[in-house]
């Protein structure tokens, strides 16, 4: 091989030796550049399986938050049925056991069930005998017997408050002569006002007719009705006129009423008397409240003074 051959084939293998350098460190480059980028970030199985871990994370904390705000929901609403309930039954027995004694009574009708009574406003002892010596102006007591008819007597102990619109009322049993609806022992006032020692009243063309054993009597108000009806209210009537039977809506004995709503989700109502012995009865009433799928249920027992 000449000199000038050995040289060509010296060039070609300088500039394959470059190029080699050149191409390798490019591809190195490359090659570097690319692992750097797999090092540094996520693969597309890598991103859909965290995507998938968060979603149901996710789901099982929305289902435990939405638990417990149902949760919450129905205690709240429980426990706002509860003093609805509690607020009615108090209301009720509060009334109940202001009564006027041998003046509850229970009808069912209308569908629902009626409780009447008779509520007190005030009361007294009243004179039954004048006492001219140690006490020259004790000399009007009440006269059962008086012709015509007495229409006034003096009060023993402390005054009594004789509103307008009230009436008199003595030993009322219920029955007969002592019933106060029929009016046998019903009289209306003539004198009204606060701190009365002396009460007059219209006779009505009657002495009242039966002497009470303990001297007492008793200013009342006109009737009071609640009526649990069956589309779940419980309502209240007021001012009506007297009736010797128990008025319902139903007869027209509440048209003049004046009507107030004590509670506007009863589910079920009622009232149920008991006479008991001779100086005590009661009335026990039992009381459903419900709302969004929510019932309370109380039951209270009233103990009525049946001592006339």
């Amino acid at each position: 091989m000449s000199a000038r051959d050995r040289d060509r084939d010296g060039g070609r293998n300088r500039n394959g030796d470059r190029n080699g350098d050149r191409n390798g460190d490019r591809n190195g480059d490359r090659n570097g550049r690319r692992s750097g980028a797999r090092q540094g970030g996520f693969t597309l199985v890598e991103l859909v399986i965290v995507m998938v871990l968060v979603g149901v994370v996710g789901s099982l904390g929305a289902t435990f938050i939405a638990r417990a705000t149902e949760m919450y929901r129905a205690s709240a609403a429980r426990a706002q049925l509860a003093d609805e309930a509690d607020l009615t039954v108090r209301r009720l027995s509060r009334d109940l056991a202001g009564a006027l004694a041998n003046s509850v009574r229970v009808v069912a009708a209308d569908g629902g069930t009626y409780v009447e009574f008779v509520p007190v406003l005030s009361a007294g002892r009243y004179r039954a005998f004048a006492s001219f010596g140690a006490e020259p102006t004790g000399n009007d007591p009440l006269e059962f017997h008086a012709n015509p008819p007495d229409t006034s007597f003096q009060l023993i102990g402390p005054p009594a408050d004789v509103p307008a619109g009230s009436s008199l009322v003595i030993y009322n049993l219920g029955i007969g002569a002592g019933d106060v609806y029929a009016g046998t022992n019903r009289r209306v006032p003539t004198s009204v006002g606060t701190g009365l020692g002396t009460v007059s009243f219209n006779p009505g063309g009657a002495n009242f007719p039966l002497d009470s054993p303990e001297r007492r009597f008793y200013v009342v108000a006109t009737p009071v009705s609640y009526f649990c009806a069956p589309d779940g209210r419980l309502l209240r009537y007021s001012g009506y006129p007297w009736s010797a039977a128990q008025p319902t809506v139903g007869s027209g004995g509440l048209a003049a009423a004046t009507v107030s709503r004590l509670a506007a989700s009863t589910s079920a109502c009622s009232f149920e008397l008991d006479p008991g012995l001779a100086n005590i009865g009661s009335v026990l009433i039992r009381l459903a409240l419900g709302r969004d799928g929510e019932v309370v249920t109380l039951s209270q027992q009233v103990n009525l003074d049946a001592t006339p």
